[in-house]
């Protein structure tokens, strides 16, 4: 397979229109040295961003800029990525095809990416992966990772405790996205597990609401889930509409038994009979004309999401088909089928020898994407509005015609009764109601029944999506089972060939025997030790984050770009012989390498065999000095 590598050719930092800082980088090994506080963090921390990093707390030399300009080398691709200097730290990225110095001459060519991903427009972490040919969810962008975030292992910063296996995340931060970003780059997942995980966290929570929400009505019964009972409800329902119907036949009778003379009451309760009538009439009418309105829109929206999941699932089949095709490799002319040249420039269509540099269709497959799953996902809450409105227009309906129908059988008993008897046909009234308001009370009894069932269904199938989510991670992880020990036990040997070479300053590090490190965790032990002196924790961590970079580095399966920054080496009260002694160990460790890479560290204490070598990024800044030259 082809690894994909990301190294920085050039970085350039704008204050005012002035270049303040512009410095050439190599692949290998690259150094930026001089004195304490001369800014060597301030220009580390602006090349990560400038890669796409998140930064809110700018230093008074930062601050003072105006953005930054990369020049970086992805595979065979040149990009110039620019990033303006804002409060927050999450400035939209301008990438241009080509170098800087090209860059100046095409203004008009840069494409504007935001940090965060929008239907209408796709972030520059989704335009760098694609370059990078990084895999992406591909129906729900939310579940991808950013730039940002895969940086938290390719640079190792000042800030974050040396205790911790990544930086810090100030805005969010949970186990599932870090052991995502260590198990995607060092190839043991695609995110499919990533996924699941987060699948299952939302299962796991809609399984929790549905269950309080039973807890709730369980309450309302008293606490005890036996009372709840569908069958006794019924058999009161129907024993209070017999008791209704008993009623209603006493009122017969007696108006049978009398003239038809009716008393002002009686004249009055029939006007007011009347009215309500003819009112719930006319809601009844309303109501059923807006369930007609909305289940036409509900069967038209349904076969809109029809159409939009067809034509998502015919453009991603489309894309492969066209990455499937697009690397095929002429060795005839289709037309006079002479052999044709061998073609060594990967970058250029080995037919036309055209350059096959450009992403307008990668980009313009993900904003199409994006467009139609946003379609579909409001789509989705349209029908679920749609149904939940039927479903509520119905039961109206449903009540409104019992109403009316028992309005319409008091009219007609209380129209041809007497007179004489009106007091008793008003007592038999008055228990008609009663009766009718114990309808009422067991039949929202009964409903909250209907909800019970459908939540004990509800938590059934969340339950099922549970298992199902959970035998799919097990799966994953059987599958990976073997290349995730053989990529962790290759991490913790070259930990430990690199601890041993630590120069004895801790004696754990002698004889490391047991190397442990957890990405979601965000930590890491040596003989089961997770704590030593704050030196030694620097070379602790140093010494695995160096590991996996060198084991990546070799792994054509791992995702990791070839490119690691470091600005820590000497933190926390380290000596100088000890921080050279880890100088010349990376160094040594890097050149063994039979692949393309990139290390950029920085250093107050310069080891002299490394001093003003070609390994050196810049002039050694004196006591003093700065590294943004603002004069």
């Amino acid at each position: 397979m082809s690894k994909s590598k990301l190294f920085v050719e050039r970085l350039v930092i704008y204050s005012k229109g002035k270049v303040v800082y512009d410095q050439l980088f190599n692949t290998g090994v690259n150094i930026i040295r001089g004195w304490n506080t001369t800014g060597k963090s301030t220009i580390i921390e602006l090349l990560v961003y400038g890669l796409g990093g998140e930064f809110k707390d700018w230093n008074e030399h930062q601050s003072k800029c105006d953005y930054v300009v990369t020049q970086i080398r992805i595979n065979s691709f040149v990009l110039t990525l620019k990033r303006e200097i804002d409060d927050s730290g999450r400035a939209s990225m301008h990438v241009l095809d080509g170098t800087i110095d090209g860059s100046l001459e095409s203004q008009d060519s840069w494409q504007v990416f935001p940090s965060r991903r929008s239907a209408e427009k796709f972030s520059f972490s989704q335009k760098l992966f694609e370059v990078l040919g990084l895999p992406q969810h591909k129906t729900d962008e939310s579940k991808n990772l950013t730039m940002h975030q895969i940086l938290r292992l390719i640079y190792v910063n000042q800030l974050t405790s040396t205790e911790k296996l990544l930086n810090d995340e100030p805005s969010f931060d949970n186990a599932s996205t870090r052991q995502a970003i260590g198990e995607y780059l060092l190839g043991l997942d695609d995110l499919e597990s990533h996924n699941l995980r987060q699948d299952l966290l939302l299962a796991n929570k809609k399984f929790e609401k549905a269950n309080g929400e039973l807890q709730a009505i369980f309450k309302m019964f008293g606490g005890d889930a036996t009372s709840i009972n569908r069958v006794a409800l019924e058999s009161e329902i129907k024993e209070a509409n017999e008791n209704i119907k008993t009623t209603l036949d006493t009122i017969e009778n007696i108006k049978n038994n009398h003239s038809n003379n009716l008393d002002e009451k009686a004249k009055r309760r029939l006007i007011q009979l009347q009215e309500e009538i003819e009112t719930k009439n006319e809601q009844l009418v309303s109501i059923e004309n807006e369930r007609y309105k909305i289940n036409v829109e509900l069967v038209d929206t349904k076969q809109f999401l029809d159409s939009l999941e067809y034509r998502i699932e015919s453009l991603s089949q489309s894309k492969a088909i066209h990455n499937e095709l697009g690397s095929i490799e002429f060795k005839y002319c289709p037309s006079c089928f002479s052999v044709l040249e061998r073609n060594h420039n990967h970058a250029a269509c080995s037919l036309c020898k055209s350059s096959t540099q450009d992403r307008e269709k990668d980009i313009a497959y993900v904003q199409m994407s994006n467009e139609i799953n946003f379609q579909i996902a409001e789509s989705k809450k349209i029908i679920e509005k749609y149904e939940k409105k039927s479903v509520y227009l119905s039961t109206e309906i449903k009540s409104i015609k019992k109403d009316i129908d028992f309005a319409k059988y008091e009219y007609l008993q209380l129209a041809s009764y007497s007179d004489s008897k009106t007091a008793l046909i008003s007592d038999a009234s008055i228990e008609i109601g009663f009766y009718k308001s114990q309808v009422v009370n067991l039949e929202e009894k009964l409903s909250l029944i209907s909800r019970v069932e459908r939540l004990i269904d509800i938590k059934n199938q969340y339950q099922e999506d549970i298992n199902m989510i959970q035998e799919n991670l097990e799966r994953l992880d059987e599958a990976n089972k073997n290349r995730r020990q053989d990529v962790i036990l290759s991490i913790e040997q070259i930990a430990q060939n690199l601890l041993r070479a630590d120069g004895g300053y801790e004696n754990q590090f002698d004889n490391p025997s047991e190397i442990f490190f957890s990405f979601s965790r965000d930590n890491m032990a040596v003989n089961g030790r997770s704590k030593f002196s704050a030196s030694s924790m620097v070379v602790l961590k140093n010494s695995i984050r160096l590991a996996m970079f060198l084991h990546a580095a070799e792994d054509d399966f791992s995702r990791f770009p070839n490119l690691l920054i470091m600005d820590n080496i000497e933190d926390k009260g380290m000596v100088p012989e000890r921080s050279q002694n880890f100088q010349r160990t990376l160094v040594n460790a890097c050149e063994s390498l039979n692949n393309e890479y990139q290390v950029i560290f920085s250093t107050s204490m310069i080891d002299e065999n490394l001093d003003n070598t070609s390994l050196c990024v810049g002039p050694y800044y004196e006591r003093g000095s700065h590294s943004l030259n603002f004069n």
